[in-house]
């Protein structure tokens, strides 16, 4: 498994709607056992900041790596 096989863990802007890659980085099985109540991310995008819960984060593949 390279690098360009490894998901994003991603977010969707409540301000602009643009989807952005989450301050957090980690695989799918660490993701699924970690607890998360409120975790405050800024959008990459606009800059703004927002508060999201576990259900708000999901991975997309990471299409820029080679």
């Amino acid at each position: 498994m390279g690098a360009k096989d490894t998901p994003i863990l991603t977010l969707v802007c409540p301000n602009c709607g643009e989807s952005f890659p989450s301050m957090m980085q980690m695989d799918r099985p660490t993701f699924a056992k970690i607890r998360m109540e409120s975790v405050l991310e800024h959008c990459s995008a606009c800059g703004k900041a927002a508060r999201f819960r576990k259900g708000d984060y999901f991975f997309v593949p990471d299409e820029g790596s080679t």
